[in-house]
């Protein structure tokens, strides 16, 4: 579990809600002194909120937290506080930290089961393996012996068994227009 940060809760209104996947849009205000003029004035700054329920609507006024959870977004909600519309028991519920967690540990299980299931379970082998796709060296394939197989023509040329040290330049480049398509 990821170490929750010692930072105080942030009150903010929700500017844009339900346009973007799990996010909403939210304006934090707070008054600067200008010593110049000896004036307070008000400053106004937007951020990204994770709410993965959809719970926030324009005009929420919310608190969040300060929590990384992706590279745009680096807040989180915490609670609604005052909401616009409809009321807060009509609404998914917002969730706590340690759903979160449990959500972000769920989601990285699937991921990982996916990347298992693509590399065939095992993790022998390599992604995407066929026809010109890198081989490893000494590994047989219709009974040949493959010493490197890529894309590259020239790399192709070595899986036949033909060699620059064996042939002359001129028979290599005769053996490249042979197997060009």
């Amino acid at each position: 579990m990821r170490p929750t940060p010692l930072l105080h809760d942030i009150t903010a209104v929700v500017v844009s809600a339900g346009r973007m996947m799990n996010a909403a849009k939210v304006r934090t205000t707070k008054q600067i002194y200008n010593a110049r003029i000896q004036k307070h004035f008000t400053i106004s700054r937007h951020h990204l909120v994770s709410d993965p329920t959809a719970a926030l609507r324009s005009g929420d006024v919310i608190r969040m937290t300060t929590e990384r959870h992706s590279r745009h977004i680096r807040h989180v909600v915490t609670a609604i506080v005052a909401p616009a519309g409809e009321p807060i028991a009509e609404r998914p519920a917002v969730l706590t930290g340690e759903q979160r967690e449990e959500l972000r540990a769920a989601k990285r299980g699937r991921k990982l089961a996916r990347r298992e299931e693509r590399r065939g379970g095992g993790g022998e082998g390599r992604e995407g393996e066929g026809e010109g796709a890198m081989v490893d060296t000494g590994e047989e394939r219709d009974g040949r012996v493959v010493e490197a197989v890529g894309r590259m023509g020239e790399v192709g040329m070595v899986q036949r068994g033909l060699d620059e040290r064996e042939l002359g330049v001129g028979e290599v480049e005769k053996g490249l227009e042979g197997m060009r398509v």
